[in-house]
């Protein structure tokens, strides 16, 4: 007897974009880039994906927004180059830091810093 299924999901979460306030769990929260993954599955394990998405979630609720790839790749870039590139650094702070205290974002680029080395 062979087990076989799909509908197995996972998400990758590629960093932190906005501040923006969900409309179905209406907290204000910093929504996060994802990939989520459907897969196929034999004997319960993920063996064959078969769907990909792009979106933004919100990491309390988990509702989201789908993105087309190419959104999701530029939003990818601006967060990954944001501190390569001074002229960007402002507004990826804006973006990634919106409604923190100086003291928070200070905290939080250290915390950054120190994931990266």
């Amino acid at each position: 007897m062979i087990i076989w299924g799909w509908g197995k999901v996972t998400k990758k979460i590629i960093g932190a974009v906005f501040e923006r306030t969900c409309s179905h769990c209406n907290s204000s929260e910093i929504w996060n880039l994802c990939i989520v993954r459907t897969w196929f599955t034999l004997f319960f394990i993920p063996i064959i994906p078969y769907r990909k998405k792009y979106c933004i979630a919100c990491p309390r609720c988990g509702s989201y927004m789908e993105l087309t790839e190419e959104e999701f790749e530029q939003i990818k870039i601006d967060i990954t180059s944001g501190d390569d590139n001074i002229n960007k650094d402002h507004a990826s702070d804006r973006m990634k830091y919106g409604g923190k205290t100086e003291t928070q974002i200070n905290y939080l680029k250290q915390m950054e810093e120190y994931k990266n080395k």
